[in-house]
């Protein structure tokens, strides 16, 4: 009678144990609302790049990287003129170059 009480427990306790994830599936379904739908996030739209203020301001913190970079350069310049080759010497004059191009293009018509 033993083994028989044993094996009824255990199917009782596998039933129960099997019906507990359904259970819980069913009240997490009553929990959200019928008419859910996710937020949709759209990205901001891009602002006017072209607008005659964001222009000079571009313009103008280009001018003032180039003039730091030509002050920078000075004591490099020197020491070139005392035979001693600087490593970033060459590196900022195309920095140099390219900034200036930049400025060209912006400031042209």
């Amino acid at each position: 009678m033993a083994p028989r009480v044993l094996f009824l427990f255990l199917v009782l306790l596998s039933v129960v144990l099997l019906s507990v994830p359904m259970l819980s599936q069913s009240t997490m379904q009553q929990r959200v609302p019928g008419n859910w739908s996710p937020t949709v996030v759209r990205p901001e739209p891009p602002r006017d790049l072209n607008s005659p203020a964001l222009r000079l301001q571009v313009i103008n913190q280009d001018a003032q990287e180039l003039s730091m970079l030509s002050t920078s350069m000075q004591s490099d310049l020197s020491q070139l003129r005392k035979g001693v080759l600087s490593k970033d010497l060459a590196q900022n004059l195309k920095k140099m170059e390219k900034l200036a191009k930049k400025l060209r293009q912006e400031v042209s018509p």
